[in-house]
C-alpha cells in the first residue's frame, strides 16, 4: 500500500517521524515495543500461484 502512495502524500508523516525519531520522542511514546521478539499487527501475505 504505501509503495503505491505518492511522495507527496508520505513526506509529511515522514518528515514527522524524522522529527520524532532526531528528539527522542518516538522512543519515549513507543519503549515499550523495543522489548518485543515479535509483534502482530495483522499484516498478511497472500500468494496465489495460477
Amino acid at each position: 500500500m504505501l509503495a503505491q502512495t505518492g511522495d507527496d502524500a508520505l513526506a509529511p508523516g515522514l518528515t514527522r517521524l524524522a522529527d520524532d525519531l532526531a528528539a527522542g520522542r518516538w522512543h519515549t511514546r513507543h519503549a515499550e515495543l523495543l522489548g518485543l521478539e515479535a509483534m502482530d499487527v495483522g499484516y498478511r501475505l497472500i500468494v496465489a500461484d495460477h
